[in-house]
């Protein structure tokens, strides 16, 4: 063999050789991705399990002791007599809520008046995430407390909450304007008070919310007519049409 064949054959080899690492490097870097792909997706639905998990505990540890003076297990406004059943699903953090609120607010309460309409206001606290106080659930836990100890004070109170509703991604009303608010309403202000700042209806809260879960409502706001969900909730017309047709007006 002549010197210039051995120096190409050489030279082949070594690149031979260079195109063998480069395969098994990419190899490399692909097992790499790959596995670095699925530990990310264990990491996200762990995470998932954990807040599933937590929410869990958050029941346990609080225990689920309902306020007083709800029906069917709910914040019920209106006779048990009338006709048609809204069940009304909110957060006092979500401002389509408060659209939708103030957008059916009058109508809602002259059906209520005339013994057409009773509304289940299925309030639940989806956006604790969305405050940096756990905002909702703060919320519904005085809500409890006013429902528990004056339940005729609790529709000016659920007015009030979307009245001055935080934006989200702050801090929310603290618990001393809750309790004003709850007073203001007509409810007693020491147990209000005291049920605010001792969270003593917290495992509850997080039991109505995960029980809607269970049900299938994914957001807020979500309303149903005598078990019909309304598409568009934040649209007067759209409700009072299907409040109508319920009462064998459509």
């Amino acid at each position: 063999m002549t010197n210039a064949r051995a120096a190409r054959t050489t030279r082949e080899k070594a690149a031979e050789l260079r195109a063998e690492a480069a395969r098994r490097e990419a190899r490399r870097r692909t097992i790499l991705i790959i596995t670095s792909v699925v530990a990310a997706l264990v990491v996200l639905v762990g995470a998932g399990i954990v807040v599933q998990m937590a929410r869990q505990e958050s029941v346990k540890a609080a225990g689920t002791t309902p306020p007083a003076n709800l029906r069917n297990g709910a914040f019920v406004v209106g006779k048990d007599t009338a006709p048609v059943t809204l069940t009304v699903y909110s957060d006092y953090l979500c401002p389509y809520c408060k659209v939708q609120h103030e957008a059916n607010k009058a109508q809602t309460e002259a059906w209520v008046a005339e013994g057409k309409v009773r509304v289940e206001y299925r309030t639940v606290a989806f956006l604790d995430q969305a405050s940096a106080d756990e905002y909702s659930s703060r919320a519904l836990n005085a809500a409890a407390a006013v429902l528990n100890t004056a339940p005729e004070a609790f529709p000016a109170f659920h007015d009030a909450l979307f009245a001055e509703q935080p934006a989200e991604g702050g801090p929310g009303l603290s618990d001393d304007r809750l309790v004003e608010l709850a007073v203001t309403a007509g409810a007693p202000k020491d147990p209000i008070r005291q049920a605010v700042s001792k969270r003593s209806y917290w495992g509850w809260t997080a039991s109505v919310t995960e029980q809607a879960s269970k049900d299938g409502v994914s957001g807020t706001p979500t309303v149903k007519v005598n078990g019909t969900m309304v598409q568009n909730p934040t649209d007067a017309a759209e409700l009072k049409k299907a409040v109508e047709k319920a009462l064998g007006k459509g």
